[in-house]
């Protein structure tokens, strides 16, 4: 075999750059599947050919403490590839796919690790070739070429990427997100059959939300599928198509808009949803948790990082098009998710069914999402520690409380209710109390409404926001009673509570 070198210059001061951009955890790894997903459409029929008929795209993401390995079984790098693959900023010859910039898996790379290799077999190679990055090394010597080293391949084709010396750990419940985001960002991929993803042995799924099909709010008779598909044509290089409909059920993690390019979504991941004041209005409204859609770009570029469209001038006249079309005639979508409620009183045999379902959901997902949880929190030390005297500030746009005072037992009350909404906190309720040293006694509840428990089961109805509130509200003065006569470790079940309500029993 030949000795093959790769040159990495212009400038390897670029390497160490690339740590400061601005990813989160799942855009990064999805540059990753984004080389793995167009290695298999630039190579579709050779791949198919080898397998001797349909071919499965398999993507597997492990994430361990000290390193983080992305496999697939696509085309691999050809030899003569490398030179481009490895140069930062040098793009492929056709860009007209998912790798673009040439910059997505090197900078996803040292985003994430100070060393990392690639070990990779090109489809009808007999070599595997592997090449290794240590950045502080690079940097430090300055040094512009890499050896690459060859041995007998030991798969048929395909690539894996091992990221060692992390920057970035990703932990148990930023793993949870970057699950739900990936199945989000390759659901079309996902529902043709065409890929598989598994991160950390779990297969990735995406379960498409039910459609609502009900009477117009305002009298209609007959019900009707609230579904309608959409598509503009702006010019002949630019174009939206798509479609939008109404939940079946309100929820603000499910709810907005989701838009692809080159059916890899781009902006409205699970969770961060494509919502322009333009036509889901404000957070509180029934639009915002209940107009749903995908739309798919044609024509337009997209931010370095693939988490954003830039829409240059043309995002004003798309959305004007979107209200108008969302509202016409037969099937209102805007005036339909205003005025439509869901009707209470029904009869015994439809709460009968609907009692079932809740029961069942819940056996699915306690059945499925618990155990292993629950294994850990069956090994966890009981919680001791005593109950702090205030919680931490938040930005006060994001707060909305209430405060009442009361007596009992002879003693003067403060119960502070405070509901929060961030994203960056991990726990549904929060405590404070200075229940033993002020007089009155000071009691500080707070709940996060945007939880991801909070966004996949609250609804617009303000009264059963209400009741979640009053549930949370329960929980911390039972906390706060238990521990005035004597339980010191009440906070274990509320820490419990809070981990089972982030993973487990957020599950759809």
């Amino acid at each position: 075999m030949t000795r093959l070198d790769v040159e990495i210059r212009p400038e390897v001061a670029i390497y160490a750059a690339f740590a400061r951009l601005n990813y989160r955890p799942w855009y990064a790894l999805a540059e990753f599947v984004d080389n793995a997903v167009q290695s298999y459409l630039s190579n579709k029929q050779r791949l198919e050919q080898k397998a001797g008929g349909h071919f499965v795209l398999r993507v597997s993401i492990t994430i361990d403490a000290d390193q983080i390995s992305i496999s697939d079984n696509a085309a691999g790098i050809p030899a003569a590839d490398f030179p481009r693959a490895f140069l930062p900023a040098s793009p492929p010859p056709d860009t007209s796919g998912l790798s673009e910039f040439g910059l997505g898996m090197k900078a996803a790379a040292c985003w994430f690790s100070r060393r990392w290799h690639v070990r990779t077999t090109a489809l009808g190679d007999n070599a595997e070739r592997t090449i290794t990055f240590n950045i502080p090394e690079i940097v430090a010597q300055r040094i512009d070429r890499l050896r690459v080293i060859d041995a007998p391949a030991t798969t048929p084709h395909g690539t894996v990427v091992t990221l060692e010396s992390l920057a970035v750990k990703p932990q148990t419940k930023t793993i949870t997100k970057i699950k739900e985001h990936l199945a989000s960002i390759y659901r079309l991929f996902l529902a043709a059959g065409e890929l598989r993803i598994e991160l950390n042995g779990d297969l990735l799924e995406w379960h498409v939300p039910d459609i609502l099909e009900a009477p117009l709010y305002s009298g209609g008779a007959a019900p009707i599928r609230w579904y309608k598909p959409l598509r503009l044509d702006l010019d002949s290089d630019h174009s939206v198509h798509g479609w939008a409909a109404l939940l079946a059920r309100a929820s603000v993690a499910n709810a907005g808009f989701a838009v692809f390019r080159r059916k890899r979504l781009i902006e409205g991941s699970y969770g961060e949803a494509y919502r322009p004041l333009t036509l889901f209005r404000n957070s509180n409204s029934y639009t915002y948790q209940r107009l749903i859609g995908e739309l798919n770009v044609e024509g337009f570029s997209v931010s370095h990082t693939k988490d954003g469209v830039q829409w240059a001038d043309w995002e004003e006249d798309i959305l004007a098009w979107l209200k108008t079309e969302l509202d016409k005639e037969p099937i209102p979508l805007l005036k339909q998710a205003e005025g439509y409620r869901a009707r209470p009183g029904r009869g015994a045999s439809d709460e009968a069914q609907a009692g079932v379902k809740a029961v069942t959901g819940a056996q699915n997902v306690v059945a499925q999402y618990v155990p292993q949880l629950l294994d850990t929190q069956l090994t966890n030390s009981p919680d001791s520690t005593a109950l702090p005297e205030s919680l931490p500030p938040v930005t006060p746009s994001t707060s909305r409380e209430s405060t009442l005072s009361l007596k009992h037992a002879g003693k003067s009350w403060i119960i502070r209710i405070e509901l929060i909404s961030d994203e960056t906190c991990y726990d549904w309720l929060q405590i404070a109390s200075e229940y033993v040293k002020c007089d009155p006694r000071l009691i500080h509840i707070r709940v996060n409404s945007n939880h991801p428990f909070m966004l996949r089961h609250a609804t617009p109805d303000h009264s059963e926001l209400d009741g979640l509130i009053r549930l949370a509200a329960g929980f911390a003065l039972a906390e706060v009673s238990a521990r005035s006569i004597g339980v010191d470790k009440a906070g274990t079940i509320r820490r419990n509570l809070n981990e089972l309500l982030y993973s487990a029993l957020a599950a759809p």
